[in-house]
């Protein structure tokens, strides 16, 4: 091999290297390790439920992509109150249950209320009255009652980026399950998604905030490549490594010349 090629050979893989250095820090996902802003603890009618997946700013290659979000849960405010004295022997704040059992009472007339705090993050002024019900006991027992749960339902609206404006392209109402496929995407455009929450009783969450979404095939390899930290730097060592073994090889072949 004549000098000129091995210098040639050295340089490319140097070069090849430094490129790809370089294209890594560029094109990483940087984005991804800021911190998302605290979801609010207090909201009218319900928080928005949380958004799981896909990311803001997220890279797809394909028309159809299933957006996942976090449950929203539900609460109750029960009590126990005595007949006679009106004083309330008995109070319970639950979430996600149904059903309450006191202490066991002395005998005597009771009245159990369960009264409905709302999504998660309600602040209502006056909770609305689920359900009541009558206790008469003759000696002392404890008190069951169980009541009909609050369902919750969710929505979605995705949105298309025009130039000057946002334009409702979808929206599905009536989702039981905290995902949704939805299939028919253009490439090449952006996009934004959002989910909110209704319960039985007609009360609806906030909408929660925007995430963009990118339906795009050049810049989808890169995003892949890069969304996975592991892989870069795996492939990166696998160079490293192939240019160390080179350089040693090369080095020789210079020496021997």
């Amino acid at each position: 091999m004549s000098d000129r090629m091995v210098i040639w050979v050295r340089d490319a893989l140097v070069i090849t290297l430094s490129i790809y250095v370089v294209l890594s820090m560029i094109l990483a996902p940087w984005a991804n390790l800021k911190l998302g802003e605290p979801s609010p603890d207090t909201c009218a009618t319900g928080c928005a439920p949380g958004l799981v997946f896909p990311e803001e700013g997220y890279y797809h290659y394909k028309n159809s992509l299933v957006f996942d979000w976090k449950p929203v849960s539900v609460s109750y405010h029960y009590m126990v109150i005595e007949v006679d004295t009106g004083n309330i022997i008995h109070e319970d704040n639950l979430t996600k249950i149904t059903e309450a059992t006191t202490a066991r009472l002395p005998a005597g007339d009771y009245v159990s209320r369960v009264y409905y705090k709302g999504m998660t993050g309600s602040t209502f002024d006056t909770e609305p009255l689920l359900s009541t019900g009558d206790h008469s006991l003759d000696s002392s027992q404890k008190i069951t009652f169980s009541w009909d749960p609050v369902e919750v339902e969710y929505g979605i609206e995705i949105r298309e980026h025009k130039e000057t404006e946002y334009l409702i392209i979808h929206t599905q109402e009536d989702l039981v399950e905290t995902s949704y496929e939805y299939s028919d995407f253009d490439n090449g455009v952006s996009y934004s998604w959002s989910v909110y929450a209704i319960d039985s009783l007609g009360y609806r969450s906030e909408f929660s905030d925007y995430r963009e979404l990118n339906i795009d095939t050049t810049k989808f390899l890169a995003y892949e490549l890069f969304d996975n930290w592991e892989v870069p730097f795996i492939f990166l060592g696998i160079l490293m490594v192939i240019a160390l073994q080179a350089g040693v090889f090369l080095a020789r072949e210079e020496s021997n010349d």
